[in-house]
């Protein structure tokens, strides 16, 4: 389904067989279960490799857009790598500093940060707080004097920008929740720079995500820099310029992203201005490194529309359903033949289904699916809708594999809750 490795593919048939990297995905499926997300190590490495080689003639800093996946093993091996972490919440950041990232290594963003979020992300001496309104602005300032120290602080500019992308995920204009706005921005560095206890140091965007063209990413480029040479000229000292993420993966016929038409922009920028370039990838890093795989619970048609009912659907695999999003879908053992169906999960609801109207092989009741490119917004949007155990996750290295997450037991539903008489 993706990556390569030594000529061969990560995820690839042998024996009338899927497997990832050394091991046939049935055999997980048969010692672990389904569902069960299954990445490749390797492909993680390789994916990391190629980003970082597509920057390597900029001064410039890889940092991994936590939210894509925040398995712990995953976390480490991207650590490993030499990523730094973007997290949005006080979870993150505590998953990312149990990981081994430093604070220094630490981007903080999020458009509703609490205080205490803010102050552990002080606690941790976070590399950049990124503020997205004034009100945030200012309430960090008064939690820093509080704490007695001063917070290196970027703004995220909202660029006014519109990428040709999901609804849901352009975070560039003005219809969204998210940043200041361009027009506003240069006054709320001026405040910023009053303020006793925050010291601006960077400028922040992220216009969406699967963006496939460079065309956005440009006008957002050359519409913060000049907000940033407007700032520069007022002595306010800013060394970092962050894009954010959201570039766009290889799925469905359409073309991956283009890095180096990305780097070239950056480069003209962070040499004109003596800043660092800052890059957030998340889904580009794992997207392609992981599969969902699941079970044929039962085959049924209605009318002339055909279903093959598995046990996984839109609690442990959310992007179907809240994107529209196209994800493939093969059998894991050899099936020949066509057919056209609907792919779907056990949740009550219409929405719940991993592709509709599908041509693929003939299924069979116990047959074994691998849904790809879910090693990104997969698990870490799962819920336990319809009181369904969350699935299991493994990684795969060479010729074998590891659990680094275990499926959720009924006993874990309910751990927190309490009954009347135990209160």
């Amino acid at each position: 389904m993706s990556g390569s490795s030594g000529g061969r593919s990560i995820f690839h048939e042998r024996d009338g067989e899927l497997w990832c990297e050394g091991v046939p995905l049935s055999r997980i499926a048969d010692e672990v279960g389904t569902p069960c997300y299954v990445y490749s190590e390797t492909a993680v490495r390789q994916r990391y490799e190629t980003f970082s080689a597509a920057f390597a003639g900029l001064d410039s800093r890889v940092f991994y857009s936590v939210k894509a996946n925040h398995n712990l093993a995953l976390l480490r091996v991207i650590r490993e790598l030499g990523a730094g972490a973007d997290v949005v919440s006080v979870g993150e950041l505590y998953r990312v500093q149990l990981s081994g990232f430093q604070g220094s290594d630490i981007v903080f963003g999020g458009v509703g940060k609490r205080v205490d979020e803010l102050e552990a992300a002080l606690s941790a001496e976070v590399l950049i707080i990124n503020v997205e309104s004034e009100g945030e602005l200012r309430r960090l300032n008064d939690v820093a004097a509080a704490g007695s120290t001063r917070a290196p602080v970027a703004i995220r500019v909202n660029p006014g920008v519109e990428p040709d992308t999901h609804a849901y995920t352009q975070t560039g204009h003005y219809r969204t929740k998210f940043g200041v706005a361009l027009e506003d921005a240069a006054d709320l560095y001026d405040l910023a720079a009053g303020l006793e206890h925050v010291e601006p140091v960077g400028i922040d965007a992220h216009i969406g995500s699967q963006i496939l063209t460079a065309a956005p990413y440009r006008e957002a480029i050359f519409r913060l820099a000049d907000l940033a040479r407007r700032v520069l000229k007022t002595g306010v000292g800013l060394r970092y310029f962050d894009i954010g993420g959201g570039y766009g993966l290889e799925q469905h016929g359409d073309a991956e992203f283009d890095l180096a038409t990305l780097a070239e922009p950056l480069g003209e920028v962070s040499s004109e201005l003596g800043l660092t370039c800052l890059l957030e990838p998340g889904r580009w890093l794992v997207a392609p490194a992981g599969v969902l795989l699941a079970t044929v619970l039962y085959t049924k048609r209605l009318g002339d529309r055909l279903y093959y009912v598995t046990d996984t659907g839109s609690n442990d695999f959310l992007r179907p359903s809240y994107y529209d999003a196209y994800h493939p879908i093969e059998p894991a053992r050899g099936r020949s033949g066509s057919t056209v169906a609907d792919i779907v999960g056990p949740i009550c609801e219409t929405g719940d289904f991993l592709g509709r109207e599908r041509s693929i092989p003939p299924l069979r009741e116990g047959d074994l699916i691998a849904v790809g490119y879910a090693g990104a917004y997969g698990f870490v949007m799962s819920s336990n809708y319809n009181s369904r155990p969350r699935a299991a996750e493994v990684v795969v290295r060479g010729d074998a594999f590891r659990v680094v997450r275990r499926r959720e037991t009924l006993e874990d539903l309910v751990t927190g809750e309490l009954l009347r008489d135990e209160q």
